[in-house]
């Protein structure tokens, strides 16, 4: 089959840890064993484990400070998801409205007091939550599938939906939320990326949109993604957006290979052109939250295709590269990575397992990067 969305492909993570078919973006991606004696430098460490269920896992991280922060649990179909707050050295679990046949998607935040979690429900509609530092509140409910956001601040949120599903479910665009009503400002564009109420990056298939404030402008990068197989068994397109700047943004392609997955692009936008900066083949991926490393490259969590291993892949100057993790790359399965504001410090979840068995000996497991 041709790839999907990313909601759809990394949400299969926590069906294939049941023994259900895993894809591979809306939420899980992955890592690789150190292979030696630790070298200088930063490096990733596991900071939290957490024995959640049989497929269990950690499914969205967001920094809301330099020793603030939250992480959200779920995937287990007998619960709901749960919430962990960290606060000064350690992590602890907090209460959150989640309902069973929900996943946090993704979160985001500007403060400790503004911070945002996403749901998607398992056939279920999806959810926007609110931290305003005292409680959490449900702020909005959708009828499909939410599968990215932004938050700039508490009244300036941009939420985006999956791909649709022809004859079952209709995509549920773009919607902007002013901080007292929400306004759907495309039906089609998924992504995505907002700089400002002004300038707001998407895609859909193979094109990259951009919103003025008015309307949406497409640019076709087809040229710079893999190419089309001539026996149709793959469909790239582009599948995930960062914009750090007007002259800077990341957009991620995926050749979208019906068994490897990918083989995963990273292309920019300095503010004139689009340039191709890498490709390699990783399976697939990223998930909603893939991170700018705070020194001009990426971290992408990849799923493993057909539920193989999988890989957290370092973009940098250039080059594509499995990260080292302390745990072997079979044995553990990245879902997010969210930046630490202001530094290169990384925070990511997700869960170990047995080897190439992603529904034994499941512990959710939260990593940092420093």
């Amino acid at each position: 089959m041709a790839h999907t969305r990313r909601g759809r492909e990394y949400r299969q993570v926590a069906a294939g840890a049941i023994g259900l078919l895993v894809i591979g973006a809306a939420t899980a991606g992955a890592a690789m064993a150190a292979t030696g004696p630790a070298a200088a430098g930063p490096s990733w460490k596991i900071a939290k484990s957490i024995r959640t269920g049989a497929d269990g896992q950690f499914t969205a991280v967001v920094a809301t400070g330099k020793t603030t922060g939250w992480a959200f649990t779920g995937s287990d179909f007998s619960a709901p998801p749960a919430a962990y707050q960290f606060s000064g050295s350690s992590w602890r679990k907090v209460s959150f409205p989640g309902n069973k046949d929900e996943q946090v998607v993704t979160a985001a935040a500007t403060s400790p007091s503004n911070v945002w979690a996403f749901e998607q429900g398992f056939g279920t509609s999806s959810r926007v939550l609110k931290y305003n530092g005292r409680g959490w509140s449900v702020v909005r409910t959708f009828a499909d599938e939410i599968a990215d956001a932004t938050v700039l601040a508490s009244n300036d949120v941009w939420v985006y939906g999956e791909a649709a599903i022809p004859g079952v479910q209709p995509a549920l665009g773009v919607w902007h939320y002013n901080g007292s009503s929400w306004r759907q400002v495309s039906t089609s564009v998924q992504g995505g990326s907002a700089l400002s109420a002004t300038s707001v990056w998407g895609f859909n298939g193979v094109n990259v949109e951009h919103w003025n404030g008015a309307k949406w402008t497409a640019t076709s990068l087809k040229s710079l993604l893999p190419a089309k197989s001539p026996q149709g068994l793959n469909d790239p397109g582009i599948v995930g957006v960062l914009a750090l700047s007007k002259t800077n943004v990341f957009a991620i392609g995926s050749g979208g290979q019906e068994d490897e997955g990918g083989p995963v692009a990273v292309l920019h936008f300095n503010g004139t052109k689009w340039t191709k900066f890498a490709q390699g083949q990783f399976g697939n991926g990223p998930g909603p939250q893939f991170s700018y490393d705070g020194n001009g490259g990426l971290w992408l969590p990849m799923l493993g295709a057909s539920g193989g291993t999988s890989y957290l892949v370092h973009y940098f100057d250039g080059k594509l590269t499995k990260a080292a993790l302390p745990v072997a790359a079979a044995k553990i399965t990245v879902s997010a990575v969210a930046r630490v504001p202001g530094s290169a410090v990384q925070i990511a979840g997700g869960f170990t397992h047995a080897a190439g068995n992603l529904g034994g000996n499941v512990v959710a497991v939260l990593l940092k990067y420093s």
